[in-house]
């Protein structure tokens, strides 16, 4: 079963940047993805990263740029597939980063499995 996640827990390190994870869903086997959808107010950021963490060695994988109003109405979506991460199977999470400075969390996912079949096609 894939994993799927509310993620109000994730956003407790930079509640008041305005951008909030409010979902998302991770699909293994063949054709492998990550979909997420965010909140955010007036004042957050205009653009930011999505990235794959890896939580064993603590390492980031570029996955998307987002611009975070694109769809209006205080809410968006995304979708990713695995490629930023091909090869290297583990225990992931999806975070929601600053444009400028990775390090810089404003909302993250729970745990999810990434296994080496995720990538057969």
């Amino acid at each position: 079963m894939s994993p799927t996640g509310e993620s109000s827990e994730s956003n407790v390190k930079r509640n008041n940047d305005g951008i909030y994870l409010t979902k998302y869903e991770y699909k293994g086997g063949k054709h492998s993805y990550v979909k997420y959808w965010w909140s955010y107010k007036d004042r957050s950021p205009e653009k930011f990263i999505i990235i794959f963490w890896d939580v064993k060695s603590h390492r980031w994988y570029k996955a998307k740029k987002e611009r975070t109003k694109k769809y209006g109405g205080y809410k968006g979506h995304g979708k990713v597939d695995i490629h930023a991460i091909r090869g290297k199977p583990g225990k992931y999470t999806i975070r929601i980063v600053s444009y400028d400075n990775y390090d810089y969390v404003y909302a993250e996912s729970e745990p999810f499995w990434v296994k080496e079949k995720d990538w057969d096609y």
